[in-house]
């Protein structure tokens, strides 16, 4: 298709912080650039991005829409997500690079499972503007690193990281008033979300598989992402039609029936009323 391709840690290989890294953003433009490894071009990454712009100004996209940044900035990009930076060297910040395996090594529990923001990129606004905590986050991570602190660094950054990630959920302004059993169920909500959506689409659906009522679900979904189980459903399914579209030459029929659709005429009014586009009109202007 357009060469979507897929960057995984290893691109920082030599340059790693045990699954973490830390770097100035403009340090991109001195990469060696690969026809498969290339930040300036739409790629999908196994790991999480956070970006924090200092000076200037620079648009980035994530799953296809632009996010326009400036100083004071902070940007969050989940792991399976497509972006790419923007090419001109205009502006400076850092950005900082981790793995699920680093927070789930390095976390605490409480500290994860409050993390929600990082997992519904779909359904939150993944730009946060006035978040005045990254300066004292950045001041933070600079010192720490700066210390040399061996084997419990990677914990202690983690504290750090987890912090400014709950300071983040907070920002959001969707307060989480859930318990153990709830954290549970959604995710394995997700889960099912995430292997089914090409059989169902039907929220009801989903409530059986859970064991749960379709009322019960939907209270669970709004509490953590503050949608509906049909808006949390329909907006997973969008995107990844975005994807299928942008990374496969699969033809828009088949697309459809993987998004569930077994009428093609009603996957392109719902693609079409959710992104003013066609399916085809989609596909031509991102590849």
């Amino acid at each position: 298709m357009n060469g979507v391709s897929d960057m995984k840690f290893d691109f920082f290989e030599g340059k790693q912080n045990f699954n973490f890294r830390l770097f100035p953003i403009d340090e991109v433009f001195s990469f060696k650039l690969t026809a498969k490894k290339n930040p300036f071009k739409s790629h999908r990454t196994n790991f999480f991005t956070l970006l924090l712009l200092t000076k200037g100004k620079m648009t980035h996209f994530i799953d296809f829409k632009a996010y326009e940044m400036t100083e004071g900035d902070c940007l969050f990009i989940s792991k399976e997500q497509i972006h790419k930076f923007d090419s001109s060297p205009a502006y400076e910040g850092y950005g900082f690079v981790f793995t699920e395996e680093f927070m789930l090594q390095h976390f605490s529990l409480s500290a994860f499972s409050k993390i929600s923001f990082l997992y519904n990129y779909h359904l939150n606004q993944p730009l946060f503007k006035d978040f005045k905590d990254q300066e004292t986050f950045l001041r933070a991570l600079k010192r720490e690193f700066s210390l040399n602190l061996g084997k419990v660094e990677a914990d202690v950054v983690a504290s750090i990281l987890s912090v400014f990630l709950l300071k983040a959920q907070f920002h959001i302004g969707l307060e989480l008033k859930v318990n153990k059993s709830d954290y549970t169920q959604f995710n394995q909500f997700q889960k099912l979300v995430a292997s089914k959506y090409s059989e169902t689409r039907i929220a009801r659906h989903y409530a059986l598989m859970l064991n749960t009522t379709h009322k019960q679900l939907n209270k669970l979904c709004q509490a953590f992402t503050g949608k509906t189980t049909k808006a949390y459903i329909s907006r997973y399914i969008l995107i990844e039609a975005q994807r299928q579209l942008v990374t496969t030459n699969l033809p828009i029929k088949q697309i459809a029936f993987h998004c569930g659709f077994s009428e093609a005429t009603n996957f392109l009014k719902f693609f079409k009323m959710n992104t003013g586009l066609s399916p085809k009109e989609f596909r031509a202007v991102n590849t």
